[in-house]
């Protein structure tokens, strides 16, 4: 228990969802969903010294691990121990620890999946159609300067056009690097939920930095999963919005930098495809998005 009320109140630091009143029914879920290197944290610096008669039958219990420091030996409870301190101090059996844990799953997943695209994940799947960025062989890759800051260009011109017509908050910018990292890789490495909003059709390799939009299908773009991004992207139909003129601004910025990248193979044919289906969104399906309702100030 003394090992819990040390993981709590760094859990607490860490992390703003967690309270000493909601820990019985979040504590678990929220470790879990930490990153790597926050939820190792967590498990460090909780870690204490434990008389090694006592460590031993926690460990082969599986309710504490060891934890390496320059200190000796210490050890910090493993989520069964978590689990077991939760049922002790709150009398919640493990079968209810279990439901709420599936519950905020649940949550979570249904909340990410109806949520709309952010900004910048607008102008990541933008910016990699019209790149025709459409399977493996065609990916982006991010792993020599030339086409980091070949991407970045097009970053900045799609945001610009966009911006323009109003599907971006004119407010919004590529981030500031720092340490030598490129814009282009500080947009695409923060994308967290960006493959769940978009039915896992955006792709991310980790080897060679590869980013591509899993649209085609035998050497043929898929009208289906195109047109299920592009509304993704355009959200809803705006009267008010000159989709023919940004369609055109939108071609330029396609044509003067798809050949530009190094290091993948492109099909002309599926450049052309993507155009096509481009276009044709932008004058016939677009209507068929829900209606963007503007009010003036007076209404």
């Amino acid at each position: 228990m003394k090992l819990f009320e040390i993981m709590l109140d760094v859990v607490i630091t860490q992390s703003k969802k967690i309270s000493r009143e909601n820990a019985q029914s979040r504590l678990i879920f929220e470790i879990f969903n930490m990153w790597s290197s926050t939820k190792s944290k967590v498990f460090t610096e909780s870690a204490i010294w434990i008389s090694p008669e006592i460590a031993n039958s926690l460990v082969e219990q599986g309710l504490v691990q060891k934890i390496s420091s320059e200190e000796g030996e210490k050890y910090a409870l493993t989520f069964a121990g978590i689990a077991q301190c939760i049922r002790k101090k709150y009398s919640k059996t493990f079968d209810v620890q279990f439901t709420d844990f599936l519950a905020l799953v649940d949550q979570k997943f249904n909340a990410v999946e109806q949520t709309t695209l952010n900004w910048d994940e607008k102008l990541a799947i933008l910016s990699l159609t019209l790149l025709a960025s459409s399977s493996e062989s065609s990916a982006i890759r991010l792993n020599n300067e030339t086409n980091k800051k070949i991407l970045a260009e097009v970053f900045q011109r799609t945001l610009t056009c966009l911006k323009k017509y109003g599907l971006i908050d004119k407010k919004e910018e590529l981030r500031t690097v720092s340490r030598g990292e490129s814009p282009a890789s500080a947009l695409m490495s923060r994308l967290d939920n960006i493959a769940r909003k978009t039915n896992h059709y955006y792709k991310f390799i980790g080897k060679g930095s590869q980013y591509y939009l899993d649209i085609e299908n035998n050497g043929i773009i898929d009208e289906r999963r195109l047109y299920f991004l592009l509304k993704k992207v355009f959200g809803q139909f705006d009267t008010n919005c000159n989709y023919d003129q940004m369609q055109k601004e939108l071609e330029e910025i396609s044509q003067s930098y798809y050949p530009r990248f190094l290091a993948r193979s492109l099909n002309p044919n599926i450049l052309y495809n993507i155009s096509k289906l481009l276009r044709d969104f932008m004058q016939t399906e677009i209507l068929h998005l829900p209606m963007k309702m503007c009010q003036t100030k007076k209404e």
